[in-house]
């Protein structure tokens, strides 16, 4: 029995050495193919140039809108504007009957007439009783007669006077003119209609649409960076409408007093000069605060961002072909590439196969891409963003108008 155990165990040894012998024996190249390094994609990094850009959705707001309603009843004689028609301040946009105001006031005009030459004439007794006093032919009493009744004409003709500015105010009432230049709204009434002061309706609305106000909220958490930017410069708002045809540049005119406790967010308005009305009150746009720059930051493509259990982190790839897992601080992802602090520009990160990737590990670089622009999918991933790529180039030409103005604060 022991012999056949000793037997079993020698055999057992002889097929392990077999088996070792023949796979150090197998070629150098199979050994290779097993270990071979993990093919990737490089991108380097740079630092960052970009600004702080916050965005929102906003509103178009009109600076003014004046609703003009009638300060006396009557019925409309005539409207001397139309519909979106503008007009300036003082313009006169609605007639109403004035007939009786008219009366009214000539009536006044012809009774200080009236009085005036009264005037005249007692002005003229106190001069001659002034003379007849000195050659004593009259009293002294009959020379304060003619003096008082002068006064009472001088009294009586200022009160002429403010009858006629009491018609004059009430022929003006019968005139609804523009106190603020804007464009004329839409306007239900028509010639022979009756006004009241009291009506709920306006007879016409005036909406000032050059400058115009942006108005939009920040989640309070960055209500800090924005005002230490606006603390160092004027800080610059891009909205662009929502089909991308139009973007204009403002400025950041106002940031609300207080947080709204309800949302955590806080209001802001931006104005923009609208010369051509390209943006109309009521209207939603996109809108971009640009608060400032990024300190110490760099940027790579956003491809080469990892989440994982401990945060965001990217593989840079050094001289010796080795993965080096990097933890980053995410600042912000603006035109798809990811602007972090914790990596220092002139690195490498991998960008495409890094989920095969771990530390430490042999990577294989590819030779940089070069993108050929040719065949449907690359027509149909430029037409992908082509929002997005509407807004950076309006972005980039609003910042070179901007170059001239001082920087904006850090953040």
């Amino acid at each position: 029995m022991n012999k056949k155990i000793v037997i079993g165990s020698v055999v057992l040894a002889a097929v392990a050495a077999g088996m070792w012998w023949q796979s150090g024996s197998q070629p150098a190249s199979e050994q290779t193919k097993a270990k071979r390094p993990t093919v990737v994609q490089l991108a380097p990094v740079v630092a960052n140039k970009q600004p702080v850009l916050l965005a929102a959705n906003g509103s178009v707001t009109a600076l003014e809108r004046v609703e003009v309603r009638p300060q006396a009843n009557g019925v409309i004689s005539r409207i001397l504007v139309q519909e979106g028609s503008m007009v300036k301040p003082g313009q006169l946009l609605v007639q109403l009957d004035d007939a009786s105001e008219q009366a009214a006031l000539a009536k006044a005009r012809a009774q200080l007439a009236s009085d005036q030459a009264q005037l005249n004439s007692a002005e003229r007794e106190l001069a001659r009783g002034r003379d007849l006093v000195r050659q004593q032919f009259i009293s002294q009493s009959a020379l304060d007669t003619l003096q008082a009744t002068a006064d009472t004409r001088r009294a009586t003709l200022a009160a002429d006077r403010a009858q006629i500015q009491s018609a004059q105010v009430a022929v003006q009432q019968k005139q609804l003119r523009a106190l603020v230049a804007g464009r004329i709204g839409a306007i239900s009434l028509a010639p022979g209609a009756l006004v009241t002061t009291g009506m709920a309706e306006p007879v016409v609305t005036i909406t000032r649409v050059n400058p115009v106000m942006v108005s939009f909220t920040l989640p309070e958490q960055q209500l800090a960076a924005v005002r230490q930017a606006q603390a160092s410069a004027p800080l610059a708002v891009l909205a662009q409408s929502s089909d991308g045809s139009v973007c204009r540049r403002g400025e950041l005119s106002f940031i609300d007093s207080a947080v709204d406790s309800a949302s955590g967010n806080v209001l802001l308005k931006a104005r923009f000069s609208n010369d051509d009305a390209a943006l109309w009150p009521g209207q939603y746009v996109s809108v971009q605060l640009q608060a400032g720059q990024y300190r110490d930051a760099a940027a790579f493509p956003v491809a080469g961002l990892i989440t994982g259990p401990d945060g965001q982190f990217a593989y840079v790839v050094g001289a010796d072909s080795k993965a080096r897992q990097v933890p980053v601080q995410l600042l912000a992802i603006s035109s798809e590439q990811a602007i972090v602090r914790g990596i220092q520009p002139g690195a490498k990160v991998i960008v495409s196969g890094g989920q095969n990737v771990r530390p430490g590990e042999q990577v294989s670089p590819l030779p940089a891409r070069k993108p050929t622009g040719k065949g449907a999918a690359s027509a149909a991933a430029a037409a992908a963003p082509a929002r997005k790529a509407a807004f950076a180039a309006c972005t980039l030409a609003q910042a070179g108008k901007a170059a001239r103005r001082p920087a904006s604060g850090a953040q």
